[in-house]
């Protein structure tokens, strides 16, 4: 196999066999798909056949796509000439040109017809709002890319930007009433009132195309009539999703490994929970890591043959990068494993919404909420910059709003309804690390309304792209597939839309401003703008989290004059005297005092309109709201009863030898005395115990005295003598003599040495019995 063509940093993709991918070839161009080593993403390269006819119209025409950017439109990344061949490098668009689609079918649902009749309409309105860039034959210039299970986007992958004389021909207005009627009225007709009714395809394709090729910048008015009639034809509610035989085919799907391989390779490591694929992302699918249980996204890693090798490296990065705890703000990658020849990643869900989720539910925010969502993000940008990960481009799928529920509770449904500053302070993460969705050009990315720079920028996250972003949020530009009501223009809004129109210009004059200073402009036009609350309102007093901990540092808010000797605390209410700023409670703080942001402030008044007395305190539920953990995962707090009864006995031994050992009466505190023996034979006679010493061996064989009085040698023992006790006698009689020589008895005899005269010595006539009491 041959190596991949390189041209400039666009490298040419090669399919299995070695063959250059082309995407049109015609008598005009031929276009391949390629990889930006830059940017890290598909584009498409075009190769003009003929030389230019004007130069100065090529370059004025690329120029206009590249400054006023679409959702709808690939973006025009690079235009000139090589060795005299003129060429344009456009975004890449991951679907089936939409004449190959519509060929391949020979019927179609009713609403599938009218939504792709609706999306090529809004983007041909697109197109001829920004010149005559739309093509002779539209149908091969348009894409179909499907965005969920019952929604599809048609999108330009290629424009006419060569001078074309007939251009005014096609915008008469009466051909395209005529053709506009025609297409409408087939729809109605034959799609009858049953969405599910199918129609032919060949008759709906002919009609649209011809629609379509009277389309222009002059009727750009019956156009959007045209739309809007369309678009009340499309069923509210939807059963069911797209059927398998319509539903359009990605374009790097056939370059890349089937999902069989990539789960076999990772069988070891991950479960697969189910191989269906969400088309709103069809690179990836859902798994449970085998050790730790966490849900993850898995996805193949280009190979090198269609992308290049900086891709793994990235991921790798991002492997090690994302594990840190000073990167909290970016989605973890869980895994990088190569197996079988197939590199796959994994990375950890993120339980949150994302901000393209949230657009498709609000169709806009307000100006107070948008504030909240860019004062996270620039916190989130503070660490990818610190993390020196190659990334340049972020769309709104690839940013979560982290509110601690899981994105299958209700609690999150509600929440979608619901004001930002109503909500529980979130956090915003970003995914940072490179993926097919993200390279393919699937999702919404801001930097499309962005003119390309004049010089090389320190970072492509400044105020520039903020703005970009805050069009987004604002509604004054729309996703695909986001119909926005108009909002009355405010003053307010008014406002933001200048300051937005003029970051963006210093984009193009190649002096972005940095986003600290875009973040304070905007701050203090809703300062400025923003009410202050009435006397009778009380105000919140607790102190939630902010969401941006150093918007009080960054953001320098202005604060109108205040007096030096006033000082008005943040919780006054009927004491407060006048407004002051919304960063600093209308009061003139020290130095050393805390300050809150202004993202905390909008949590805890709500932005201009203060919450009502029944309002649900978002913080108070969120700490009272039963766990979302499985209940095999939750640790049971029930202790059997046994356990606490031998717990109690054991502590309370424990306490008590402690209390007796102070008390000084504990057992092993009491000496044992050893008892007295008595004498043997006679219980009258005590025989101390003697003390243990070592005898001498002529001492140890004296005999021992047992008289009364006998004093001892000084070579005698010195062992103590036992002293005889008389004892009174008892009233037992002795038992009289017989000479009976064959009684049985026990006869008593003296001890050696004794005298006879013992029982002599004895009393005649017992003690007296003292009385008893």
């Amino acid at each position: 196999m041959s190596e991949p063509s390189l041209f400039r940093h666009y490298q040419i993709v090669q399919d299995v066999d070695g063959n250059n991918v082309e995407l049109v070839r015609n008598s005009e161009q031929v276009a391949v798909l390629a990889f930006d080593i830059q940017r890290m993403e598909y584009v498409h390269c075009h190769v003009l056949l003929e030389p230019l006819q004007s130069r100065a119209a090529f370059e004025e025409g690329c120029k206009t796509l590249q400054k006023r950017g679409h959702p709808g439109l690939a973006r025009m990344i690079e235009f000139g000439e090589d060795e005299g061949n003129p060429f344009y490098i456009t975004g890449n668009v991951d679907g089936e040109a939409l004449r190959t689609y519509l060929a391949r079918l020979q019927d179609i649902p009713g609403w599938l017809a009218i939504m792709i009749a609706t999306r090529a309409l809004e983007t041909a309105i697109a197109l001829c709002e920004r010149g005559e860039f739309l093509a002779e034959s539209p149908l091969d210039n348009l894409r179909i890319v499907q965005t969920a299970s019952q929604a599809v986007q048609v999108l330009a992958a290629d424009f006419n930007v060569l001078s074309n004389s007939d251009g005014k021909k096609r915008a008469l207005k009466a051909g395209f009433e005529k053709q506009g009627k025609a297409l409408r009225t087939f729809l109605v007709e034959q799609g009858g009132m049953l969405p599910d009714h199918s129609l032919a395809v060949a008759d709906f394709a002919e009609l649209l195309s011809a629609c379509l090729s009277c389309a222009g910048g002059g009727v750009i008015a019956a156009m959007r009539e045209l739309r809007a009639s369309l678009h009340k034809l499309a069923p509210q509610q939807l059963s069911g999703e797209i059927p398998t035989a319509h539903k359009p085919r990605a374009l790097l799907a056939p370059l890349l490994a089937g999902y069989q391989d990539v789960a076999r390779g990772m069988v070891n490591l991950v479960r697969i929970q189910s191989q269906r694929l969400d088309m709103a992302n069809p690179y990836s699918m859902r798994g449970t890591l085998t050790k730790t249980g966490r849900s993850v996204l898995i996805e193949q890693v280009p190979p090198a043959r269609i992308s290049h090798a900086s891709v793994k490296q990235a991921d790798e990065s991002a492997f090690k990068i994302t594990k840190q705890r000073d990167n909290s703000c970016l989605i973890t990658l869980a895994l990088v494993n190569e197996a079988e020849e197939i590199t796959c990643l994994a990375e950890e869900v993120a339980e949150g919404i994302s901000l393209a989720e949230l657009l498709r539910e609000r169709q806009c925010l307000e100006v107070q909420e948008a504030y909240l969502v860019l004062a996270g993000l620039d916190t989130a940008l503070t660490q990818l910059e610190r993390s020196t990960l190659p990334s340049s481009k972020l769309r709104l799928e690839d940013i979560f709003l982290l509110t601690g529920f899981a994105r299958e509770d209700s609690r999150s449904t509600k929440l979608l309804v619901s004001k930002l500053n109503e909500w529980p302070a979130f956090n915003v993460i970003v995914r940072a690390h490179p993926t097919l969705a993200s390279m393919s050009g699937r999702g919404c990315d801001p930097a499309v309304l962005l003119p390309p720079a004049r010089g090389t920028t320190p970072t492509p996250w400044h105020g520039g792209w903020l703005a970009a972003m805050c069009k987004f949020l604002l509604g004054f530009v729309s996703p695909l597939g986001v119909h926005a009501e108009p909002r009355p223009d405010t003053r307010e809004r008014e406002t933001v839309a200048r300051l937005l129109d003029d970051e963006v210009a210093k984009m193009a004059e190649a002096k972005p401003s940095q986003r600290s200073d875009f973040l304070a402009r905007y701050a203090r036009i809703i300062q400025h703008r923003d009410p202050a609350p009435k006397a009778s309102e009380p105000v919140r007093t607790g102190v939630a989290e902010p969401v941006a901990k150093t918007r009080a540092q960054t953001v320098p808010v202005a604060k109108p004059p205040v007096k030096p000797e006033v000082s008005v605390p943040l919780v006054a209410e009927s004491s407060r005297a006048a407004p002051g700023a919304l960063t600093s409670g209308g009061a003139a703080r020290g130095g050393d005092e805390p300050t809150i942001g202004f993202a905390e402030l909008l949590f805890r008044n709500g932005g201009s309109e203060p919450s009502p007395p029944d309002a649900p305190d978002w913080a108070l539920a969120a700490a009272n709201v039963p766990p979302t953990l499985p209940a095999h995962l939750i640790p049971r707090e029930d202790v059997p009863l046994w356990l606490k009864a031998a717990v109690f006995l054991s502590g309370s031994m424990v306490i008590g030898a402690m209390c007796a050992h102070l008390s000084g009466s504990a057992l092993w505190q009491k000496k044992h005395v050893p008892a007295p023996l008595e004498a043997a034979g006679n219980p009258s006679v005590i025989v101390p115990v003697p003390a243990k010493q070592v005898l001498a061996p002529q001492q140890a064989k004296a005999p021992p005295s047992s008289v009364p009085g006998v004093k001892v040698a000084p070579g005698e023992s010195a062992v103590p003598k036992a002293i005889p006790v008389p004892k009174p006698p008892s009233d037992i009689a002795a038992p009289p003599e017989s000479s009976d020589a064959r009684s049985s008895g026990i006869s008593l005899s003296l001890p050696p040495g004794a005298t006879s005269q013992l029982r002599d010595q004895l009393p005649s006539t017992p003690p007296p019995t003292p009385p008893r009491p």
